[in-house]
């Protein structure tokens, strides 16, 4: 494969091409920190990302290509525990990983801050690494383990998901993860997560440079789910007592 070739799954961003056993994408603006990172995740031995192989002639950064499949959706009905236990265990191997490093600073590690299904590559079914980590950034484990939490396991959609099974869900990845944090923090993170996400799709609509239909739809779920999971936090806290 010589041509470039785009890519399907997901919730790809513009531009996003495989190139032989290569991913070609354009740089974000934080481009450079997030070349670090993924440099230090190599050295620490964390297998779970791509491998930055550079720059190409347009300018465009070179990635090595993860096999696999990536969910178009967060289809949170679908998850198994053994998915959930392994996305837990995952994202726990690179905030240990970045820990205590000079990119984290004075934060506790550095966050992935887009965590989900749809930023995860998925082999023999269950999640094997993360991508898509333009957004990447110093901040708290628990703020990060909230965001994948939510995306995976928090739907208000209770007739699809009851919320016993969701509390349970939550729970699951939260031991997963392990005792690096206090689980009881993650209802008030989630909260905290959604917040960030709707300020940022918010952001982008006030920007105006894409897609004003599909933002303002994705804006509208959000509210929903954050407003749905306000009225419901406190089972979630009482479930992970």
């Amino acid at each position: 494969m010589s041509a470039d070739s785009p890519l399907t799954g997901g919730r790809v961003t513009a531009g996003v091409v495989r190139v032989g056993d290569e991913v070609r994408r354009p740089v974000g603006p934080n481009f450079e920190f997030v070349h670090e990172v993924l440099l230090a995740l190599e050295r620490a031995g964390f297998r779970g990302a791509p491998r930055l192989l550079g720059l190409d002639e347009q300018g465009r950064e070179r990635l090595c290509h993860i096999d696999g499949w990536v969910a178009p959706d967060l289809a949170h009905e679908q998850w198994m525990d053994a998915q959930l236990i392994a996305a837990a265990q995952l994202i726990r191997g690179f905030h240990d990983a970045l820990a205590g490093s000079a990119l984290a600073g004075d934060d506790e590690t550095v966050c992935h801050n887009d965590l989900g299904p749809c930023n995860t590559v998925h082999a023999d079914g269950l999640p094997v690494a993360f991508i898509d980590w333009d957004t990447a950034a110093p901040g708290p484990r628990a703020l990060d383990l909230a965001h994948g939490v939510w995306y995976w396991t928090v739907f208000s959609e209770t007739e699809v998901l009851p919320l016993d099974e969701q509390v349970r869900r939550v729970r699951l990845m939260c031991d997963a993860y392990g005792d690096a944090l206090d689980r009881q923090c993650i209802p008030d993170a989630i909260l905290a997560a959604q917040q960030r996400t709707i300020s940022k799709i918010a952001d982008t609509l006030r920007r105006g440079d894409t897609d004003a239909g599909y933002w303002r739809r994705s804006l509208e779920w959000h509210r929903g789910e954050q407003a749905w999971f306000a009225s419901h936090s406190q089972a979630f806290q009482r479930g992970l007592r």
